[in-house]
């Protein structure tokens, strides 16, 4: 269940606009909202553009978990909602390599195949869950 101390505020204007908590703290473990490829309007990013997807979505999941007292290396667990997963194996090396220049390791990952995301034109959508030293 999650208490209102425990949710952290991230992005507010999208926070309210959707009904939802981007980040929710439970003892060490930070449980974060699916990450699309967006602006601050909720605008896509990178449209037909994996590559440009997946490091809208990294640079965004960056800027959650610091807002959490975290880091990429905090991340244990990604589940990622692919709608083309040929376009998200060509480009997987970027995902690997953001991991890689912040000293972090990869993840246990799970990828799902769906028809479509909340957003039109969204290839990636990526949740995490981060463990706190």
């Amino acid at each position: 269940m999650a208490r209102l101390e425990n949710v952290i505020t991230v992005f507010l204007n999208l926070e309210e606009r959707f009904g939802l908590s981007y980040s929710v703290k439970a003892g060490k473990t930070i449980y974060l909202s699916g990450l699309l490829s967006v602006d601050d309007d909720f605008k896509l990013v990178g449209e037909n553009d994996m590559e440009a997807q997946i490091r809208c979505i990294y640079k965004r999941l960056q800027f959650v978990l610091t807002k959490c007292g975290a880091d990429l290396r905090h991340v244990v667990s990604e589940i990622n909602f692919i709608t083309n997963s040929p376009a998200l194996s060509d480009a997987s090396w970027v995902r690997g390599k953001i991991y890689k220049d912040a000293g972090a390791a990869i993840p246990a990952v799970t990828g799902v195949g769906v028809a479509s995301l909340y957003l039109a034109g969204a290839m990636l959508e990526t949740h995490a869950t981060a463990v706190l030293d």
